[in-house]
Formats: C-alpha cells, sequence, structure tokens
C-alpha cells in the first residue's frame, strides 16, 4: 500500500503582550529567531523556513510535523522564547 504524502505550511503571528515594542534591538530579534527555529525544530519536529518580525510581533513559516498538533507547536514556540527573553 503507498504511503500518502504531506506538507503543510504554517504561517504562524502573533504579538508581544499589549502589541509593546518589546524587540526594538535588532541584535536580540535575530537571537531570538535563532533560538526559536531550534525550539520548532528540535522540541517539535517542526522546521522554520524563515523566521522574521519587527518591534511588537513576529512571523514564523514552518513546515507542520505530523507528529505534533499547531496548538503544542505554538505553545512550545511562545513558551520557550518568552522564558528566554526573561533571562
Amino acid at each position: 500500500m503507498p504511503q500518502s504524502l504531506a506538507k503543510v505550511l504554517v504561517h504562524i503571528v502573533y504579538s508581544t503582550k499589549g502589541r509593546r515594542p518589546w524587540l526594538k534591538d535588532e541584535e536580540i530579534r535575530q537571537q531570538l529567531y535563532a533560538y526559536k527555529a531550534t525550539i520548532l525544530r528540535d522540541n517539535v519536529d517542526t522546521p522554520a523556513l524563515i523566521i522574521r518580525g519587527v518591534e511588537d510581533h513576529i512571523h514564523a513559516l514552518c513546515l507542520l510535523s505530523r507528529n505534533f498538533a499547531i496548538k503544542k507547536v505554538i505553545e512550545e514556540a511562545k513558551a520557550e522564547t518568552t522564558k528566554w527573553l526573561k533571562t
């Protein structure tokens, strides 16, 4: 029996709390994007194709894993990066 294949691209957009410009520093944003890409790849098997943003929100284009629900992917990405930013 042939295996079915799926390739689901997900565009995730979320803002900072209160849409406040917490991400003004370009260097911090670049580090955040790299960290978020690592979290998505390693924790929820969802490789990011591109992650960018501005002072008050972030966009991430990802290949959704077949093993995790989209809710879990977003939850993991937001929780881990929030912890990283607070430290």
